[in-house]
């Protein structure tokens, strides 16, 4: 049986960050030594999270003072560029990123991809959340050599731009409206294409919903055939994927840690088309930050997880 561990966030009043910290509070192996925000040190986390439930507060502690308690794992919520300088503090920790400072560098945490050598591993990169949901659409046909070519055309709720005030996360902006942007040159298509590698196409968009993140896949393939077989035997034991016939929406996965993959509709004439649908805070970041910290610490995949 796996001993209760240390773990620690940098990063915490940040939406990604504040659902790690729901998740860890309820995940009962591991003790959550600091809670770090520069933005809020020692503010109650209700200041962050109206919905919050309890007294803990942001640590106030640097990452340095963070990094002498040897925590056993340690998180990195933040800002680009943060985890790029403060990952070398923690020597004698394992680390998970959920920002991009590491993505190429570290190992690629998306288990249902690289499961193996993640277990093994010192420091992991989380996957983006399209990404995520992208490679969950694409990978039992690009494994087989079967995708000639893929376009992927993203949905995201605005939780995904983070807190800083912006167009993108802006209400008033949103409603009754949809915002396109980063039209050929998203900063995950290069992460796309590394994982699959293959040339992708990659267009994201924000919708009016706080959260929820939806992936339409349009896949070149060779050859035609019932798709969703293969889909069904990949991912038969993943315990995080769900495959079915029916077009999955945002309500499939909304404040949920697992992925829903459906529709799987060919049109004849060479593109089959599959939706893809997970949380960008849950799957899509801190759900599957948890996931890769089960697989790190020694804990059942799914420990914590909302599935």
């Amino acid at each position: 049986m796996t001993s209760r561990k240390t773990v620690a966030v940098l990063g915490a009043s940040g939406y990604a960050g504040g659902e790690l910290a729901r998740i860890l509070r309820d995940h009962g192996g591991v003790d959550v030594i600091a809670l770090q925000s520069e933005s809020s040190p020692g503010r109650p986390l209700r200041d962050a999270f109206p919905d919050w439930q309890g007294d803990e507060r942001f640590s106030q502690k640097t990452p340095e003072q963070i990094a002498a308690m040897n925590p056993d794992l340690v998180f990195f919520a933040t800002s680009e560029g943060i985890a790029k300088k403060a990952a070398p503090l923690f020597a004698k920790s394992r680390l998970v990123d959920l920002s991009r400072d590491w993505r190429g560098e570290w190992r690629y945490g998306l288990p249902e991809l690289d499961r193996g050598n993640i277990v093994t591993a010192d420091a992991v990169a989380n996957p983006g959340c399209y990404a995520t949901a992208c490679l969950l659409a694409a990978w039992p046909l690009v494994k087989e050599g079967l995708v000639e070519r893929a376009v992927f055309d993203g949905k995201s709720g605005y939780s995904g731009a983070g807190r800083k005030p912006n167009e993108r996360n802006d209400p008033k902006v949103l409603a009754e409206n949809v915002l396109p942007y980063h039209l050929a040159h998203h900063a995950h298509v290069a992460e796309i294409e590394r994982a699959l590698g293959m040339l992708v196409h990659f267009t994201p968009h924000v919708v009016p919903a706080f959260r929820g993140l939806l992936v339409t896949a349009h896949l070149f393939v060779r050859g035609a055939g019932d798709f969703r077989e293969l889909f069904e035997e990949t991912y038969r034991n993943e315990p995080v994927v769900k495959v079915q016939e029916k077009i999955p929406d945002f309500r499939d996965v909304r404040g949920r840690d697992g992925a829903v993959l459906g529709g799987f509709e060919f049109d004849g004439r060479g593109r089959l088309v599959v939706v893809s649908a997970i949380d960008n805070l849950g799957k899509g970041a801190a759900g599957q930050a948890v996931q890769n910290m089960n697989l790190l610490l020694g804990f059942p995949e799914t420990r914590g997880l909302r599935l």
